[in-house]
Parts: C-alpha cells; structure tokens; sequence
C-alpha cells in the first residue's frame, strides 16, 4: 500500500512536507506548485490517509480481509506504473466495498502462514507452478489472477488478449507504410526465479509480421526486464548492429520511453527518422516528446473487476469466470507515415 514516505520520494519533498499538505495546514509555506505535485501523485497513486480508511474499516459487520501479491519490486512498480494502476484499482475498489487489504506482498515472496489467515487474494503477475499450487491448497476458489493464466481452470482469471492488442498496433504501422518494423521487449519468468516462459506480444509481433512476410529477425531486441534502462539498451545493440528499421513496436511505455532517449543522443528523431507504438498507456505516456501512440490497457479497471470477482466468491459463486480486458489503440505523435 502506497505511503507518505513514497509519496515524499516520489515529490522529493520530506514526509514531514506532504503531512502537512494533506492535512491542509495554513502555516506551511510551500509553493502552489509543490502542493499540486504532491495531490497529484497523491491522486496517481491512490493513496488515502489513514484517518479517511478508518471509517470504512470500522464500520459495518465483518469485514473481509485480502491480500494483494505482486510479482514485481516496489521499485519496479514505481518505474513502470503499469503494475501499480492494477494495484490502484484493487485498493479503490476495497475501499468502495468496505474491503481491507491487510497484506501486500512483493516479488510473491509468500507462504501458506503469511496467506492463511487472509479471506482471499489477488494475485497480480505470474507465480511459479509450485507457488501457484501452494495457492490453491490454501485457500483454494478464493483467488483471482491478474495479467495470468494460470494452469488451475477453477480460479478467476483477468487477462489481457495479447494478440488482438498487439496486431492494433502492428496494422497502426503497416498502414503508415512501414515494412521493416522491429521489436524491443523483455523476457517473461514464472515467479522470481522460475523458468522464461513465452512473452504473449512477442509472439503475436512473430505471427502477425509472418503473415505479411515481413518476419527480419535481425530486427528482435530483447532485454531483462520492461523498464526505461532496458529500452535505452536494446537501441544501443540496434545502433552497433547497423539494424535499424524505420519502426519499432515496443513492448512497454517505459522501454519506449528510454528508447527514444536513446535514439535522440544518436541524432535519431522520433517519428521524423524512426515511428514508435508501445504498449500500456501509462499516464506518462501522453507527456513524453514526442508523446507516445500506444495500445491502452484498462489496467485500474482490471484491478476493481478483481476486487468484484473474489467478492463474488465470498458471496458463494462457483463458477469460475475467465475476463478479457479490452484494448484501444491511442495514436499520438510517436507515429509518422513513411516518407
């Protein structure tokens, strides 16, 4: 859960400073603008006082207790944001439903004791097959999977339909004529140790450039992770390769982001000289120069459709429900025909 000290560090501001602002306080001699810093990250990443959760907590019956699992760091959370929408729309969400998440836990590092006094979880990113089991065992239906499909067909799934995400932004490109259209990504892994495991846009990317003939391996750039300093590198092989295409499709908003750092410090302008469509729609995305065109995934409305899905486990449904989020192509500057 999002707290006073992230947002402090996040507005390079002192705890002390953003306290005070949230608590209204006349005598604080801060800029209008600091002050507008701080409510906006404050509102980006849903963080409510303490004072405001108690209420919700306290009143009525029994309330319900979860756990969120992120398999991801908190500092991967707060470079790239798309896990922390997903985050944002679960805690909102339990707040409107008199729902306390009384345990996140990070890079799934957890056990049947930390879980087993929770009433149900949302997990969000991909466990190992033996983490994913120790799940099921311990609290069996009361689990909803975020951004997974899991080999379990008796638990909620809300998953992303890759394919048909990815070929809105490939089609983007295609029609603005560009043929020699690369691919900059990282590598999937179940759990934090686990085995690398097959990366759903990369292989919608292969099939759709296949049908096409389009397909130039040369053209594939792969790093560790989705982050800004992983976009920032693989245009740095791309450079000393010579293999460069008029296009990229880039898998996240960050990698896009670190890429085109990249390709400005070697003269390279985006879209002038190269044209970029990435993937999620963070909110930076509309800010970065140029500002990106981007397949928009509904990332805080997947994490409050969890929310409703486990509370209809609690309510006594069986039934396991399989959610496909939708995606939407958002065309902005980053994408030039070709000349």
């Amino acid at each position: 859960m999002t707290t006073i000290k992230d947002i402090a560090k996040h507005a390079d501001v002192s705890t002390a400073t953003v306290s005070r602002v949230l608590n209204n306080d006349k005598h604080l001699s801060v800029s209008v603008e600091t002050k507008k810093k701080i409510l906006d990250i404050c509102d980006e990443f849903g963080y409510v006082p303490l004072k405001k959760r108690r209420p919700q907590i306290e009143e009525g019956a029994k309330t319900k207790e979860i756990g969120i699992i992120m398999y991801c760091s908190q500092e991967y959370e707060w470079e790239d944001v798309y896990f922390l929408s997903i985050r944002k729309g679960i805690e909102n969400e339990c707040r409107n439903k008199n729902v306390l998440v009384k345990r996140i836990i990070h890079l799934g590092d957890q056990s049947s004791k930390e879980i087993n006094d929770l009433d149900g979880v949302i997990v969000v990113g991909i466990p190992n097959p033996e983490e994913e089991k120790m799940l099921d065992e311990t609290l069996g239906d009361n689990i909803v999977y975020v951004n997974n499909l899991v080999e379990n067909d008796q638990v909620d799934n809300i998953i992303i339909d890759y394919e048909k995400a990815t070929n809105k932004a490939l089609d983007h490109l295609l029609e603005l004529g560009h043929t020699r259209i690369g691919y900059i990504g990282g590598r999937e892994h179940r759990g934090r140790s686990g085995p690398e495991m097959a990366n759903p846009r990369k292989e919608a990317f292969e099939a759709k450039m296949n049908s096409h003939q389009l397909l130039n391996n040369n053209y594939i750039y792969l790093a560790d992770e989705f982050l800004i300093k992983d976009g920032y590198d693989c245009i740095q092989h791309a450079i000393k390769n010579k293999e460069m295409p008029s296009a990229f499709f880039v898998a996240s908003d960050a990698m896009a982001i670190g890429a085109i750092r990249a390709l400005d410090e070697q003269g390279l302008h985006v879209p002038d000289d190269i044209s970029i469509v990435s993937f999620n729609d963070i909110s930076m995305a509309e800010y970065t120069k140029p500002a990106l065109s981007t397949i928009k995934i509904y990332t805080e409305e997947m994490g409050k459709h969890a929310v409703k899905l486990l509370l209809d486990r609690f309510d006594g449904r069986r039934i396991p429900v399989k959610v496909v989020t939708p995606s939407k192509l958002i065309v902005r500057e980053s994408t030039k025909k070709i000349r």
